[in-house]
């Protein structure tokens, strides 16, 4: 991602800022993708005259449009275009992304990244998700975003002052590479959808262009898992802190479940202890909660891998029989331990340590949190 910047492109006619645009090397080339109404106008009314344009990349050097390639009448039916650039620098100083087609699952985040009119310099906007396909507009889809990220703080919104974010390239924000999936065109009904649209590159296949085959894969075809999993749990252990676990033990509805923890502790450890360890529990609890919901519940594989793993091992006996606290607590210990290993021995190729480590400690303080983990003793 250290590479984004250097595929950000400015639009300028007669040294006016029009619109943002992706540039990359091609070859021996310098190439630009972007909107095709940053050219041809917002209603493909003009013929650009290519002396009149330049495309400025991340370090403020201007690159002339030398070509508009492919059918322009398609370009401005899909509305998006490959300009060749003149390159005044060497063709290292930029980053070629790879190209695919939107990932629809919910659980991809993607970014845009592009410059407004009324900003000084280009930004990168994160968190976006697909929505849904623009059914009248073949190539075109929706994302939703921030609706905040479309009102200024004199509450105009949308076109009104976000001019210039069209040809803005749309990225896979939760993969190890640099995956260009689209260009913005739009800010429907001003913004107040909380939605922008995007052409997909896949649209390029429709311009008949001669001589530059972009080589553009499904998405499907991309490996997310390890990404996902580690943008997943990142932002997972972000969101369960102090309050939260707080929030959970003042929550009625989770009484069923605290009464239990309350109830085991004390036979695992001694008096000074149970506060602490009742807050590690919650928070593996609500860690595991958490990572199935964001992240195995949209990837039907891995979830579907997981619930049948679970599944067995809970008819699993779960009965700890101590004379001791110290008892209790190894009892506890070996069947986490137990667990982790045989999820490993399920799961060991799908998911990393740290995951399997995790669903182990869910496991652990989900038992604990109900009936299913009984410690029997003198004590």
């Amino acid at each position: 991602m250290s590479n984004l910047n250097t595929t950000t492109g400015l639009i300028h006619k007669d040294g006016k800022f029009i619109g943002s645009s992706v540039i990359f090397p091609w070859n021996e080339d310098l190439l630009c993708l972007t909107a095709s109404h940053n050219l041809f106008g917002k209603k493909f009314e003009h013929s650009p005259a290519l002396e009149n344009w330049k495309v400025v990349d991340h370090t403020g050097l201007a690159h002339p449009v030398i070509e508009l390639v492919g059918n322009h009448e398609q370009a401005k039916e899909h509305d998006i275009i490959i300009l060749k650039l003149d390159c005044k620098s060497a063709l290292a100083n930029f980053t070629c992304p790879k190209f695919c087609s939107i990932p629809k699952n919910p659980a991809h985040s993607l970014m845009f990244r592009g410059k407004y009119e009324s900003s000084k310099t280009s930004v990168t906007h994160r968190k976006l998700t697909f929505n849904s396909d623009c059914d009248k507009i073949a190539y075109h889809f929706l994302c939703d975003v921030d609706k905040a990220l479309l009102t200024n703080n004199t509450y105009s919104s949308g076109s009104d002052w976000l001019g210039g974010w069209s040809g803005s390239g749309l990225f896979i924000e939760n993969h190890k590479e640099l995956i260009c999936a689209g260009v913005m065109t739009e800010i429907p009904n001003k913004g107040d959808d909380g939605q922008i649209q995007f052409v997909s590159v896949t649209a390029l296949s429709a311009l008949n262009i001669l001589g530059i085959e972009l080589p553009i894969m499904d998405s499907e075809e991309l490996n997310f898992d390890a990404a996902l999993n580690a943008s997943s749990l990142e932002a997972i252990f972000d969101a369960i802190d102090e309050d939260a676990i707080t929030e959970w033990e003042n929550n009625d509805i989770n009484k069923p479940q605290l009464d239990y923890i309350n109830d085991k502790l004390p036979n695992v450890y001694p008096e000074d202890q149970l506060e602490k360890n009742k807050r590690h529990i919650i928070k593996k609890l609500l860690l595991g909660k958490a990572y199935i919901t964001v992240e195995l519940r949209n990837n039907e594989q891995l979830f579907a891998l997981y619930k049948d793993a679970y599944r067995v091992y809970d008819l699993e006996d779960r009965n700890i029989y101590a004379n001791d606290k110290m008892e209790a607590r190894l009892g506890v210990t070996k069947i986490k331990n137990e667990y982790e290993s045989y999820l490993r021995d399920c799961l060991g190729s799908v998911f990393s340590v740290s995951d399997v480590k995790l669903l182990a400690f869910y496991g652990i303080s989900e038992w604990i949190a109900d009936c299913s983990l009984s410690i029997l003793g003198n004590e």
